[in-house]
């Protein structure tokens, strides 16, 4: 393509997230190197964007709706033409353990990106593409925020976007916290394991690692016979004390 990014080489790149609020913070990061980017909100819209247009590498959430990101991209590798099916797709995964890696790989996807995202883990994954240099390793997390990955968010982004997001980020998990206490009542462990879902996936992208982590956890018992009920007392407590600790208004700027 021959542009410049921050980083190296401009890359055409397609973002695959069901979640509203990580496809903005996806978007942004991206934007913020200097990358071009199209959103998708599932594995199906994502094999009919390739078919499409060019991209040069795809980030690709796991779980979604309509058609994951392992049966998309064993529909890309699919394709008949060459070059499209052999697109880099990146997994973007909140499960990385070996085992979840090789099942990834087998349904052909090339790399896989940990949540939370940040931009130094978005440099060095797309290095290879640009030419970038790999970036210093991140300072560690403490125990109820992901303070590297807050920090990681406020370099990358202008202050007025950080703090819409950060906003955008407060409602989506109040939001799924309603929906997960609605499940609970309900007994429904479908709309549990998602609104667990989205509360992880939120949380992780802004710092909430307590919290994405207790989520996570819930998720995982609704997805085998449980409901995660045990963990309500402490998701609550974490789900406080995590919207109290975001930064706010006045720390964003």
């Amino acid at each position: 393509m021959g542009e410049q990014a921050e980083d190296g080489r401009l890359l055409s790149i397609l973002v695959v997230e069901d979640n509203v609020v990580n496809q903005r913070v996806a978007a942004a990061l991206l934007a913020t190197i200097g990358h071009r980017v199209t959103i998708r909100s599932n594995g199906r819209e994502a094999v009919q964007a390739v078919l499409e247009h060019d991209f040069d590498v795809i980030l690709m959430d796991i779980q979604m709706p309509v058609l994951d990101g392992l049966a998309a991209a064993r529909e890309i590798r699919a394709l008949a033409d060459p070059v499209k099916a052999r697109i880099p797709i990146m997994a973007i995964s909140a499960n990385v353990a070996e085992a979840d890696i090789l099942r990834y790989r087998d349904s052909g996807i090339d790399e896989v990106l940990g949540k939370p995202l940040g931009p130094d883990k978005l440099k060095q994954l797309l290095s290879r593409y640009t030419a970038a240099p790999p970036p210093a390793a991140a300072a560690p997390a403490d125990d109820l925020l992901d303070t590297a990955q807050i920090e990681a968010l406020r370099q990358a982004l202008a202050p007025t976007k950080l703090r819409e997001l950060f906003d955008l980020a407060r409602e989506s998990l109040q939001s799924s916290a309603d929906q997960l206490h609605s499940g609970w009542q309900k007994q429904d462990a479908a709309q549990i394991g998602a609104a667990a879902h989205r509360v992880a996936g939120v949380a992780r992208n802004f710092g909430c690692l307590a919290l994405g982590l207790c989520a996570a956890r819930i998720e995982a018992a609704a997805q085998s016979d449980g409901n995660g009920r045990q963990e309500q007392a402490k998701f609550d407590s974490l789900l406080l004390r995590s919207l109290q600790a975001m930064p706010g208004v006045t720390d964003a700027v």
